[in-house]
């Protein structure tokens, strides 16, 4: 995965599970850093590269997740 859509990805989290007294500033920066991406590609809409970031998202997701842990054994 490239820095930068690690970078978007984090951002994205951030703003989605942040406080929400740290929504303005969390919300401000993924609009940011989508806008850059956004200029990198112009061949890619809004909505379109949101769609392609939603699914990269739920892999962000799943390989932050902590693996279970084996119990004990008694």
């Amino acid at each position: 995965m490239s820095p930068e859509l690690e970078r978007l990805l984090e951002a994205l989290h951030d703003k989605l599970t942040c406080p929400p007294e740290e929504k303005f500033h969390r919300a401000a920066t993924f609009e940011r850093l989508l806008q850059d991406a956004l200029a990198r590609r112009p061949e890619a809409g809004r909505d379109q590269f949101l769609d392609a970031l939603r699914g990269r998202y739920r892999g962000f997701c799943r390989a932050r997740r902590k693996p279970p842990t084996i119990p004990p054994k008694a």
